[in-house]
């Protein structure tokens, strides 16, 4: 069985953690070990339990071991990756001498008592855990590890999640709009997308690309975030101005000009000034501000610090990290600046708000029983976001962080190159091999081009370089294959022509592509249900990567081949029920794919 594990992951084939679970599982008693993980949650002192398996170590070689311990870790790593944590005990027969010294590493391999700036690989989702901790229960000691044996182990409750009668919240978010005035923002990896709604009616939509994983500080995070606000708030004002001059007239040009894709940070600011000196600062007051931003939200406050869109900032050595950060985590702070005294700011993780848009409009065209079991959504974009919403609309505070989950302990190929290298499977932030974040995302997409192409189909490899969405580099006295980003970030570009291709091309290769997509997605399903325990929610589709139909059912078949269970609708104009989704829909230059979780973020600022 090992083997055949390390046989496969030489050879490049991925070795999904799942399988691996079920064949030590699956060994006679004699010939495995038993850990069994009692981990106490963040909220309420909730204990939940994780019984893992690994074969007796004695005989094996040096690369086997290896492999379990790999395995072990993994184990761990994710469930700390999901769902946080105050401790977890770790319970185990301790006369097994061999287990006992394995067990005792816990401490160690996850940096316990390292100091978050010299945490890396497992060691990071304790930088996310202490950060959690400090927003969330101050008074408890830092997290550990804490072993003890099988004998002692206390009787712990099987968590099943359960259904909710009163999913009424799901409605009551799109009523009594009338009268406010609310800005929505969903905030990327790759853009940043905006809604102004006043009186119930969308007003504008903005669209502005960055790339923050370049920034240095956070500040370089929060002021163009603040600005944009400041630019919808500007155009609101003077569209409220009963005043018709002709410098009005020339303002609502400035105005145009900046709401357009392409405007420079300059270009909104200069025009920004110019309104509020014409308006004397007269400004109309924005009630609501409701926003997805892709990290840990904790009572809307960004506490993560550890995902890709912060990687220049925690790298510079110039700033301390921790100091500078809390500039990004008051983000709710700048932003209550920009609208009336009273008003409210609701941040949650871009993965929760997908699921909670989700919910929003399933509700308003189905029996909200359909909702109570809760709504499981994920965003397939830049990177992979997931969010939970209960049935009664709570958002558990969890980490999460799923695309961190490793599902793959193989692809020994793929291991060796840098993680920005686009063959890699390692990640961005921890460089950790085989997570989530390098198959369900525009990464995956990005690597299976690069790992299929040359051998299958080179004409398309040589059009990747000639179109420059790839370019060869050496780094570190070593040759790789990156996807430019300056002068221009080719990374939407190659995205777009990726999914043209099972059209264009109609063959295998580019289908399979699609394909290994959904498989990453249901094996992502398995082990966040595992984890998490969900109760078998709604499970919803969102992102750049769904939203060309062939390849989303491309997707569904890759899911359909791991499980016949996972039912995977994708959030598309079918969704649009709500008065702002229609509103949307019919809008004749933004689709709902693009803008959904802008107007989702409306709805989620609209509670009381």
């Amino acid at each position: 069985m090992l083997k055949n594990f390390l046989e496969r992951a030489k050879a490049g084939d991925p070795v999904y953690i799942n399988d691996v679970s079920k064949s030590f599982y699956d060994l006679d008693i004699s010939k495995r070990y038993s850990i069994h993980c009692v981990l106490t949650l963040l909220e309420n002192n909730e204990k939940r339990l994780f019984d893992m398996h690994i074969p007796r170590m004695d005989p094996l070689n040096q690369e086997e071991v290896d492999f379990i311990k790999h395995y072990l870790w993994a184990e761990v790593y994710n469930i700390l990756s999901g769902l946080g944590g105050i401790s977890m005990h770790v319970f185990i027969d301790r006369q097994h001498l061999t287990l006992k010294k394995l067990i005792n590493e816990l401490n160690d391999v996850f940096q316990i008592d390292k100091k978050s700036s010299e945490r890396f690989g497992y060691g990071k989702c304790i930088n996310v855990i202490d950060r959690m901790m400090g927003t969330l229960c101050p008074q408890e000691p830092p997290f550990r590890f804490i072993v003890g044996d099988t004998s002692d182990m206390p009787n712990i409750n099987t968590v099943t999640e359960s259904n909710y009668e009163d999913a009424s919240l799901f409605s009551t978010v799109t009523e009594d709009l009338k009268g406010k005035v609310i800005c929505g923002m969903d905030i990327g990896g790759t853009d940043i997308k905006l809604v102004l709604v006043k009186d119930g009616i969308i007003d504008c939509y903005k669209e502005y690309d960055w790339f923050p994983a370049l920034f240095m500080t956070s500040n370089q995070l929060v002021e163009p975030i603040c600005l944009l606000v400041r630019l919808l708030r500007a155009k609101i004002s003077l569209d409220s101005s009963i005043e018709l001059t002709q410098q009005k007239s020339s303002l609502l040009s400035d105005i145009a000009s900046a709401l357009d894709k392409e405007a420079t940070d300059s270009h909104m600011l200069d025009v920004i000034s110019k309104v509020e000196k014409y308006l004397h600062d007269d400004m109309v007051e924005i009630d609501a501000i409701g926003l997805c931003y892709p990290d840990v939200v904790v009572n809307n406050k960004v506490v993560g610090g550890e995902c890709y869109k912060v990687r220049g900032i925690r790298n510079n050595a110039a700033i301390n990290f921790e100091k500078d950060f809390l500039n990004l985590t008051h983000l709710d702070t700048s932003l209550h600046q920009l609208i009336k005294k009273d008003g409210v700011v609701n941040i949650i993780n871009d993965g929760p708000m997908a699921s909670f848009t989700a919910a929003v409009e399933i509700a308003a065209s189905m029996p909200s029983s359909v909702v109570t079991k809760g709504v499981l959504a994920y965003t397939l974009g830049t990177e992979l976001g997931t969010g939970w919403v209960k049935g009664n609309g709570s958002i558990p505070n969890i980490p999460l962080e799923i695309y961190n989950l490793i599902i793959d302990l193989g692809s020994f190929v793929e291991k060796q190159y840098h993680s920005d290298d686009i063959r890699s499977i390692n990640n961005f932030n921890t460089n950790l091999p085989g997570t989530i974040q390098k198959f369900c995302s525009q990464s995956g997409v990005f690597r299976m081009a690069l790992k299929y192409f040359p051998s299958e189909r080179p004409d398309l490899f040589k059009e990747l370089l000639e179109k420059e969405y790839v370019v060869e580099k050496v780094i570190d006295g070593q040759k790789g294959y990156y996807v430019p980003t300056e002068p221009r970030d080719q990374r939407k570009a190659f995205l777009e022509h990726m999914m043209s291709l099972p059209d264009r091309e109609n063959d295998e290769t580019n289908e399979k592509i699609w394909r290994n997509i959904g498989v990453s997605l249901a094996i992502t399903y398995l082990e966040t249900d595992k984890i998490i325990q969900l109760g078998a929610p709604y499970l919803i589709a969102f992102g750049r990567l769904v939203k060309n139909s062939h390849c989303f059912e491309l997707i569904k078949e890759g899911v359909k081949s791991i499980s016949d269970e996972i039912l995977l609708e994708v959030a598309d104009a079918t969704m649009a029920n709500t008065p702002l989704m229609q509103q949307l829909e019919n809008n004749a230059h933004y689709t709902v794919a693009q803008f959904a979780q802008a107007i989702g973020a409306v709805y989620f600022a609209n509670q009381s």
